[in-house]
């Protein structure tokens, strides 16, 4: 343990930056991107790699019965064409669409997941799993909602 009424006040300074320097990678975590992705990309010349904005959407409060859409938009961030193989849904209350096509390096896609609140009630989390042909061959999404049954 440190004493910290023996350290000078740089001494104290340097521990805060630390601390906070380590807990950094923390930050940003629904996100994909940075130098993480883009040791990943160094590491896989060649290969596809899926990069999405975001592995998480929030439809806040929306009522029971109701049908939302959300988009989730992804890039090929590798040297070889991504093909998403299969996107697999927790429940059938949600479905997925995408494209079938190849995705060139460098190209952009979007997967449009439809969650249908009928029957539904409170706090709702679904689970969606992208396969596809890249290093990263299975990348999973979350869909959040509270359903509210009064109108």
């Amino acid at each position: 343990m440190i004493d910290l009424n023996k350290l000078a006040p740089g001494g104290i300074l340097l521990l805060l930056i630390l601390a906070v320097s380590s807990c950094s990678g923390q930050i940003g975590s629904q996100k994909q991107g940075g130098s993480a992705m883009e040791e990943i990309t160094q590491e896989s010349l060649g290969q596809p790699i899926m990069v999405f904005d975001t592995l998480i959407h929030d439809f806040g409060t929306i009522i029971e019965g109701e049908r939302v859409v959300c988009y989730f938009d992804y890039r090929n961030g590798g040297g070889e064409d991504l093909l998403i193989t299969s996107v697999e849904a927790t429940c059938g209350c949600t479905t997925p669409d995408w494209s079938r096509e190849p995705l060139k390096p460098g190209e952009k896609g979007s997967l449009e997941i439809i969650f249908d609140a009928s029957g539904r009630s409170g706090a709702q989390r679904k689970v969606v799993t992208v396969n596809s042909n890249a290093t990263n061959q299975l990348v999973r999404l979350t869909l959040r909602a509270n359903v509210n049954n009064s109108v």
